[in-house]
């Protein structure tokens, strides 16, 4: 019994994570889409890479 729990409990962390991962990547696409209104893509797309940097900075 406590296999099939710990088993539930894996399927239920992974569909959190992977439930949270596609939530992100949609406000992100929404943040871009965002700024295009306001900002040329070029002027976003080198906003995006300084903190795509900044991030990889930090690991």
């Amino acid at each position: 019994m406590s296999e099939n729990i710990r088993r539930l409990d894996e399927l239920s962390e992974a569909a959190v994570a992977d439930y949270l991962r596609r939530a992100s990547t949609t406000y992100l696409e929404a943040c871009i889409a965002l700024m295009l209104t306001s900002m040329s893509a070029e002027d976003a797309a080198q906003i995006l890479e300084a903190e795509a940097q900044d991030l990889r900075e930090l690991g």
